[in-house]
């Protein structure tokens, strides 16, 4: 899947949320008569910029030094100073893949504005489309599904190293390549229809190789993979313009979820982790009810579809993305999962997994490490009160929530804890 075709899958939330990231103080604004983001930041080597993003067109306008319009990531070139285009596409496709990011130098900024969105109400997802038969087939003849002999399932990494039982990946329809060496991981939708392929190499990956072989041409480095999991290629017949892999819109889609749902019918639980491989490993260690989001978080798409298999309580199984509770990184953690709660939370209970007692590597999925380990990390997870996400806001990591908003009494006493507080 190429840079144009990531690109578009986003959707405004997800491009608010790079800006959080990037510290340039985003605000939804109303211009020519559609919703946009403004945005405010260090850009132009220091000093301040002014710009506003059209999810739409998924181009900014600048309203300072430039006084132009250009492409989001001709503007992420200049807001974090890298040295061409095609690295700043570069930057945009690894965090999109959830992959870390150099943030050195970028300073969160306190604002001065309350950001006021729509109430989440729940909605009916309509399934991703399944990918043709005939070309499943066609798969099928190149990719191999063996339970038995020497080109076994029980051969490859995830067997051998992960413990996920060869049937498990059979009942995952999992293959892999014998050329590649690649596993090949479907997607289905919650038919049973496979809607997408990922492809996971287990080659070095590029920005590896990059800094032990710096003399590499880039063309020389296109042959390593940019990150472990991408959508399959397409054969050259397939192709078009639009579409160059079998991808799928992830927004849309929950991985595992034509297995976990009946389960989520009848225990009431949604267990949401990141990763295929982690939802493998919970059916097999008895957690039915499992499903993963492909990246780290859910969007509002993914719980509605919770909501509607029957989930009253939702337990986001995020892997590890911190260390210790200092730093950024578990302040994003935490605005990350507390964020999703103060949204839904009218409609489910919202549980997070935290592994207060190290028993779990950083960027360890909370599985990771076996059932005992797991078991005791379900059994003490932590549900998201409505006093955890006021002590959020009173913070300044939480934005109000909009029925807090629209409780004038309520905003009121918050607006005076917070004068207490600071």
């Amino acid at each position: 899947m190429n840079y144009e075709e990531k690109i578009s899958l986003l959707d405004e939330q997800d491009f608010w949320g790079l800006f959080v990231r990037l510290g340039v103080e985003p605000r939804w604004v109303t211009s020519a008569g559609k919703q946009s983001i403004q945005i405010i930041g260090a850009c132009h080597q220091g000093e301040h910029h002014s710009a506003l993003f059209d999810p739409t067109t998924i181009k900014i306008t600048c309203f300072s030094e430039c006084g132009r319009g250009m492409w989001f990531h001709t503007w992420v070139m200049k807001a974090i100073g890298l040295s061409n285009p095609y690295e700043a596409k570069e930057y945009i496709e690894d965090w999109i893949e959830n992959q870390d990011i150099d943030l050195t130098g970028r300073i969160s900024k306190k604002t001065d504005f309350e950001y006021i969105e729509k109430p989440y109400q729940p909605l009916i997802i309509n399934p991703v489309p399944g990918m043709p038969i005939e070309i499943l087939d066609e798969l099928n003849k190149r990719f191999m599904r063996e339970l038995t002999g020497d080109k076994s399932l029980s051969n490859l990494v995830w067997s051998k190293v992960d413990g996920i039982l060869a049937q498990t990946l059979l009942d995952f329809d999992v293959a892999y390549d014998p050329v590649t060496g690649s596993v090949m991981l479907p997607h289905h939708n919650e038919l049973g229809e496979i809607v997408g392929i990922y492809e996971r190499s287990f080659k070095p990956l590029r920005r590896e190789i990059k800094n032990s072989c710096p003399d590499l041409t880039y063309k020389q480095l296109l042959s390593f993979p940019r990150a472990k999991y991408v959508p399959l290629l397409r054969d050259e017949q397939y192709r078009t313009e639009e579409k160059t892999s079998w991808s799928f819109p992830n927004s849309q889609n929950l991985y595992g979820l034509h297995k976990a749902k009946n389960a989520i019918k009848e225990t009431g639980i949604a267990l949401v982790f990141e990763g295929g491989k982690s939802v493998m490993l919970a059916h097999q260690m008895g957690y039915p009810f499992s499903v993963a989001t492909h990246t780290f978080g859910a969007h509002l798409n993914h719980i509605s579809m919770l909501i509607n298999c029957g989930a009253k309580e939702i337990v986001l199984a995020f892997d590890k993305q911190y260390e210790d509770k200092s730093g950024q990184p578990w302040i994003l953690y935490e605005k990350k999962t507390k964020q999703l709660a103060s949204k839904v939370n009218k409609f489910v209970k919202v549980s997070r997994i935290i592994d207060d007692d190290n028993l779990i590597d950083y960027k360890d999925a909370p599985i990771d490490k076996g059932k005992d380990i797991f078991d005791y990390l379900f059994q003490n997870r932590n549900e998201i009160t409505d006093f955890e996400i006021l002590q959020g806001i009173i913070n300044n990591t939480l934005v109000i929530p909009y029925e807090m908003q629209r409780n004038k009494e309520m905003l009121n006493q918050l607006k005076l804890r917070k004068r207490r507080f600071f």
